[in-house]
């Protein structure tokens, strides 16, 4: 009985100092993803952050999501409202279907906290579409 009571113990202490084993890392609440109608004039994103994180897109092209790659959008707070001009390193998305993960970085890569829901992104000849 005295071995299982000090083992319980010895893992609640762990619990206690080790923060993050108990606690997730607050995220992103959720964001929003608005079109101004052409790729050129890109979308606007719009997250709620709880806390200053650094954060940026993970972006999918569907139908098989594959990975196109990340963009940094800079460091917030509160609810900003964010420019993306629609490039993945440097280029432009071509005309498709893709998907949007918003997500905390850390040192330049999504880190592994969890994010909101993402959002669908269609780009038909110039013209953008959301949902």
């Amino acid at each position: 009985m005295r071995t299982k009571v000090a083992g319980f113990l010895a893992l609640l202490a762990t619990l206690l100092v080790s923060s993050t084993a108990w606690a997730i890392e607050a995220g992103p609440a959720s964001f929003t993803l608005s079109a101004r109608g052409t790729v050129s004039r890109g979308v606007t994103v719009k997250p709620v952050l709880k806390q200053p994180r650094t954060i940026g897109l993970v972006v999918f092209r569907q139908p098989r999501h594959t990975e196109v790659g990340t963009v940094v959008l800079g460091a917030f707070s509160g609810h900003p409202s964010i420019h993306w001009n629609l490039k993945v390193h440097g280029v432009l998305l071509g005309s498709g279907s893709y998907v949007i993960s918003l997500r905390v970085f850390a040192n330049g890569k999504p880190a592994d906290i969890p994010g909101p829901h993402p959002r669908k992104l269609t780009i038909t000849g110039q013209h953008v579409r959301v949902g």
